[in-house]
């Protein structure tokens, strides 16, 4: 009977450490925040938004999938494989950081962010993705993010109304904005009019033209501007198809 009460009482001991253990493990699991589903999910609709623009802007190569995906402010590019659409197919592993909200155990609500990595594959016969994969490590891809015109609509209108149609104080007026160097600039005269064009990317585009009457500002549609289509010129603000919406 000896040995019988030894097991018994050294058995728990045995199993201590491993209780142990398991109840380290647990007290250590990672708690998720409060924001993180909400988060990962306004990261989700970010990169939807990314495959949306590759769609409409019917891009192919690898160098503008990766331009068109570093101009959203929360993405960066962290890898990139391939060369085209078409015959090599094209892999974009993306970092996105996603912003949400949740109610803590007490009762209040938290924001905060979670960086979500995606791998985009593109091409050739047929484009899919994952969703929340490892972030692989190394150096992002370097992506120039195209200036901006937001906000200038108005800026623009005013400073021409007050700069007639005189070539001088039109160039003066434009110059007197301020603009992101990388905003193409673009004045022409033709007749009594004066034609002004700005464009800080491709589908960012601003037209305006002063004449006798005033100043009038215009934004080509993102169809309208598409590749083959309308050019962002003072040209264009200058000829018939000014302010002409598209059919």
């Amino acid at each position: 009977m000896r040995p019988r009460r030894l097991i018994a009482v050294l058995a728990p001991v045995a199993f201590a450490p491993l209780l142990l253990a398991g109840g380290l493990w647990w007290a250590q699991r990672p708690v998720e925040p409060a924001w993180h589903d909400n988060a990962v999910a306004d990261a989700t609709d970010t990169v939807d938004r990314v495959e949306a623009r590759f769609a409409r802007d019917h891009l192919y190569t690898a160098e503008e999938f990766v331009h068109a995906a570093g101009q959203e402010p929360a993405v960066t590019v962290l890898q990139v494989r391939g060369e085209t659409h078409w015959q090599t197919g094209v892999t974009l592993v993306l970092r996105v950081t996603g912003h949400g909200a949740g109610v803590n155990g007490r009762g209040e609500t938290v924001e905060g962010t979670e960086s979500v990595c995606f791998r985009l594959r593109l091409g050739p016969e047929r484009d899919d993705r994952d969703d929340d994969i490892d972030c692989p490590a190394g150096d992002p891809v370097p992506v120039p993010r195209d200036p901006s015109l937001d906000g200038v609509d108005d800026r623009l209108r005013r400073a021409l109304g007050t700069a007639g149609p005189d070539e001088a104080a039109v160039r003066a007026a434009v110059a007197g904005l301020k603009l992101d160097p990388a905003v193409r600039q673009e004045i022409a005269v033709e007749g009594g009019t004066i034609g002004v064009a700005l464009r800080a990317s491709q589908y960012d585009c601003l037209l305006a033209r002063v004449g006798a009457t005033g100043a009038q500002t215009w934004r080509p549609s993102h169809t309208q501007l598409a590749p083959g289509e309308l050019s962002c010129s003072a040209g264009l603000a200058l000829s018939s198809q000014f302010g002409r919406r598209e059919r």
